[in-house]
């Protein structure tokens, strides 16, 4: 895999995990989009950074809900 690819997986990756509302941010959901399409293209990042993110016990449950879909 490309360095560059994996560079923008984690940078998606911790744009995804950022809390610094209350609230779920467009640029979570964004990342977390960017993240499924990736994955869907074959990305293995992508597919891991997804499973964790699905597994965090403390992620937001709309974001749980953007996860699933």
């Amino acid at each position: 895999m490309n360095p560059i690819d994996y560079d923008r997986v984690n940078a998606l990756y911790v744009l995804a995990l950022q809390c610094e509302a209350a609230e779920v941010t467009d640029i979570q959901k964004r990342a977390i989009e960017q993240l499924k399409e990736y994955s869907l293209q074959g990305n293995p990042a992508a597919d891991a950074a997804l499973k964790r993110l699905k597994h965090l016990p403390d992620i937001h449950p709309h974001l749980r809900v953007v996860l699933a879909v």
